[in-house]
């Protein structure tokens, strides 16, 4: 099966410094593809060029096999959605912010179908948020505001799905319904989720591949148990770690070494 969406010799700089350098990964339709790395890693960089919002100095992002930048940015925004750490809000009610979701679709003036309402009540039920669907988007707490905005994402009804930090400023019941989503939308609905984490062991619990990035580039790909090895993520991070298995399901948890004192 072909990737759905691949990055091939991805580079960009900003002020002379190289942000992405020569990036090459692929995601495939039907897992979770988790991007991580320490600050700085060039993990959102990487992830809004992959949403055709940074052109990037050198490489291509493909679509199926299609040069995202060849492409009009309308049929790109009905294939990928992006869900972005923050957001340009509106005074709009949560169900009229999701209902932009279907710009991509009907254009911004026609009024919503009934396809259009189907594709918002379904992103309300999946993120929880039909409850506060009447509620202004700016009302909302932080962690509301992330899930309206992540269900304006799925309003789309995309095949790739583009996560920047969703489970920050969430509490732990969110956190968890989240990647338990993320990871239902790529096995259930075959959906290419890309998402970027800066907590590893929720990385190694959602993701079916991690790619690890330092300095723009990806130091490693592959499964979790490829990735988060004791040796690679402590260079990586600059902190030394122990790596057990989660007595549940086996995934790799990775523990900070302290001092002893």
């Amino acid at each position: 099966m072909s990737a759905a969406l691949a990055a091939e010799g991805l580079r960009y700089e900003l002020g002379g410094r190289a942000i992405l350098d020569q990036v090459q990964l692929q995601v495939r339709p039907g897992e979770v593809l988790a991007l991580i790395g320490p600050n700085g890693a060039g993990k959102t960089t990487l992830l809004r060029a992959l949403a055709r919002l940074l052109r990037p100095l050198g490489g291509t992002v493909s679509l199926d096999g299609r040069d995202v930048w060849r492409m009009r940015p309308r049929p790109v925004a009905r294939q990928l959605a992006l869900a972005p750490q923050g957001a340009e809000l509106w005074p709009l009610s949560v169900e009229q912010f999701v209902g932009l979701g279907r710009a991509p679709h009907r254009g911004w003036l026609l009024p919503l179908g009934p396809d259009d309402r189907a594709a918002v009540q379904a992103a309300l039920e999946r993120t929880g948020m039909a409850p506060l669907r009447e509620r202004p988007v700016t009302e909302l707490s932080g962690g509301e505001q992330r899930r309206a905005i992540l269900a304006r994402a799925l309003a789309q009804v995309p095949q790739v799905l583009l996560l920047d930090e969703p489970t920050a400023a969430l509490d732990l019941k969110y956190q968890v319904a989240i990647l338990g989503l993320a990871r239902q939308l790529a096995h259930a609905d075959d959906l290419s989720v890309v998402i970027t984490l800066h907590d590893l062991n929720q990385a190694a619990g959602v993701a079916d591949r991690l790619a690890l990035l330092s300095n723009g580039r990806v130091l490693a790909i592959g499964t979790p148990d490829e990735v988060l090895t004791a040796e690679l993520i402590g260079a990586t991070y600059g902190v030394p770690v122990s790596v057990c298995r989660h007595p549940l399901d086996g995934t790799p948890l990775i523990t900070p070494i302290r001092e002893m004192r």
